[in-house]
């Protein structure tokens, strides 16, 4: 019987909003059957140079090149997992189906290991190390070239995948053959995982001894992210009743490339209001806006304020609303309280209104926190 393996591919990362956002990488493990072209995507939808590395345990720390080909400060590092590791290292089979970016790819694995016997329990610990505190994404493809062939049908070589600190449970890997696209599962897994400053991300992969124990890895990409914008604090309930809700349609970006607007909904109709921010929220705990009052203030000094507009609804009512064109405004304040956007800086935005039957005759919404894109 061949040792048919199966291919463990990319895993994505996504970074989100730090002092400086996370940068993503692609790598293919063993390129005996060649590396992708920059163009090439995989699962994770992130094209750039692909870093080619050696099929062997143990291996590095070998620095990445970054999407661009520039050298960067992280590195890679290959060891065996907790119960050792007894696989077969570089493997290639040409499978039919493949062709591309893909053959490239998934025609070529570093073997995790395992035998035909079953029950032996081996792995590869993956240690990327140097990356940027923030959000990650992380997608192992795992499939088994010679899948195909007649004998494996019946029991598909499969990986085991988990990554260190994730908020996603392990997951198996493994298909019957290539079936021309990635199917989440089948060809890969996806993590997601949150990093400190410092921190390394560890990825193990192992074999699933109840299919004959073979498992296998093909390449990883690191893809950094920046979460949805965040909506943080309490808001305040008007005199009528009215409790206001800040959000955004996403995060900003300092090249303007996403739509930014920002709004206020169940505000009272026909009220004077407006949006103002900070941005540094460091050690800061929200205050009473007023004595008795329900509103607090939610962004920490010194902030800057919006020009003032009317909530329009029926007085009253809570059919009111502010917005406000973030791009807009950023572009007519290309600065932050006296420091330029950059990626990775952060806005935190609250809306201000009157409701003169109120302690101190105004309230507050609850608060946005953004961060920056490129």
């Amino acid at each position: 019987m061949s040792r048919i393996r199966h291919l463990c591919i990319p895993l994505s990362i996504v970074a989100s909003g730090a002092c400086a956002l996370a940068q993503g990488f692609n790598v293919d493990v063993n390129a005996i059957a060649g590396t992708p072209p920059a163009t090439y995507s995989a699962a994770a939808g992130q094209s750039g140079v692909w870093n080619a590395v050696p099929a062997t345990l143990p291996l590095g720390p070998l620095t990445l090149n970054g999407l661009s080909g520039a050298p960067s400060g992280v590195t890679l590092r290959f060891a065996a997992g907790p119960n050792g590791y007894n696989g077969l290292g570089a493997y290639n089979w040409n499978n039919p189906n493949t062709s591309g970016g893909d053959q490239n790819l998934m025609d070529d694995v570093l073997d995790v290991g395992g035998g035909f016997g079953g029950g032996i329990q081996s792995g590869v610990l993956v240690t990327l190390s140097g990356l940027a505190a923030g959000n990650y994404d992380v997608y192992t493809y795992c499939f088994a070239p010679d899948n195909y062939l007649p004998g494996n049908g019946g029991f598909p070589w499969n990986t085991l995948v988990s990554v260190s600190g994730s908020s996603s449970a392990q997951q198996t890997v493994g298909a019957l053959d290539w079936g021309g696209a990635f199917v989440l599962g089948e060809t890969y897994a996806k993590h997601s995982v949150v990093l400190a400053a410092g921190a390394d991300l560890t990825i193990l992969l192992e074999n699933d001894i109840s299919n004959l124990g073979f498992g296998s890895l093909n390449g990883l990409q690191i893809v950094p992210t920046v979460p949805a914008p965040q909506s943080y604090c309490t808001a305040g309930t008007s005199s009528n009743g009215c409790v206001p809700a800040i959000s955004a349609s996403a995060n900003p970006s300092v090249s303007f490339a996403t739509p930014c607007a920002l709004s206020v909904a169940n505000v009272e109709g026909q009220k004077s209001g407006l949006f103002f921010y900070g941005v540094d929220n460091s050690g800061f705990s929200p205050l009473p806006w007023a004595l008795n009052g329900s509103s607090f203030l939610c962004v920490k000094t010194p902030t800057q304020r919006t020009s003032s507009q009317n909530s329009g609804g029926l007085a009253a009512q809570c059919n009111g609303a502010f917005a406000l064109d973030w791009n807009a405004f950023q572009a007519a304040n290309p600065s932050g309280l006296g420091q330029p956007w950059g990626a990775g800086s952060k806005a935190y935005v609250q809306a201000w209104y009157r409701d003169p039957p109120a302690p101190k005759t105004t309230n507050l919404s609850n608060a946005l926190e953004l961060t920056y894109l490129p």
